[in-house]
């Protein structure tokens, strides 16, 4: 892995299932309260205790490498004026750090029969970021929005880490869609995204997938069902990006 890299994830008239053997129709998690007996904790990637200890005052560390914090805030209103929280470590990651980088985002989920597309999401990132050093990010939301992750951090860090061996990174859990039963709101960036033009739509499902261009654009959205393969249309246009 690279010294300097990071590590860290239309409308729809209908919901895309997440049943626990893939055949996309709407189905409970399988036992997703169970976690896995990894014991890797504060992030989901490999040696993450360490890896989520506070750098230097002007960086936050990451699995790989090391973000600038100081980086400059975008104006109000655009992608590069939010912040997200790292996953069980707490701290918080600027996304003016992503400036001139192409960025694909995923709300993701531990007990979803889509959940295995961490493993081709792993595969993109690695293909770009890691082997091409492109400025190429995935950035992931473990998300309870549609009550199939597990109740923790911790858990979520272990079974990605032991699962799926993830070193881009995923924020804290939190919320990707407004829910007046659980009486919460979309937290900020999914909020950003509802706000652009074209993209008022609710996540219908897990690992719904939003491609963000260069400039903090969003350019691309692609539905839940859509598994970011090698020589998917989803890989096709993050080379088309990065091209740019």
């Amino acid at each position: 892995m690279r010294p300097g890299s990071l590590a860290f994830l239309a409308a729809f008239s209908f919901l895309f299932g997440c049943s626990s053997d893939g055949t996309g129709e709407p189905g409970q998690a399988s036992n997703p309260q169970s976690g896995p007996s990894s014991t890797t904790s504060g992030g989901a990637v490999k040696g993450t205790p360490k890896d989520t200890q506070t750098g230097p005052d002007d960086t936050t560390a990451t699995a790989s490498g090391t973000v600038d914090v100081n980086c400059t805030p975008g104006a109000d209103g655009t992608f590069y004026a939010l912040k997200v929280t790292q996953l069980g470590g707490g701290k918080e990651i600027p996304l003016c750090a992503f400036q001139d980088t192409v960025v694909l985002i995923v709300n993701g989920a531990s007990g979803c029969g889509y959940t295995p597309q961490y493993k081709p999401l792993e595969a993109l990132y690695t293909k770009y970021a890691e082997t091409q050093n492109k400025k190429f990010q995935v950035l992931a939301f473990p998300s309870d929005s549609f009550n199939q992750e597990l109740d923790s951090d911790q858990k979520v860090s272990e079974f990605c880490t032991s699962e799926y061996h993830i070193t881009f990174p995923l924020t804290t859990i939190g919320p990707v869609r407004d829910d007046s039963t659980k009486n919460v709101a979309a937290q900020p960036v999914y909020k950003w995204l509802y706000a652009q033009p074209g993209y008022s739509a609710p996540v219908a499902w897990n690992f719904e997938k939003f491609l963000i261009s260069k400039q903090g654009k969003v350019v691309k959205r692609f539905l839940t069902s859509v598994s970011p393969d090698e020589g998917s249309e989803i890989d096709k246009a993050i080379a088309d990006e990065l091209a740019k």
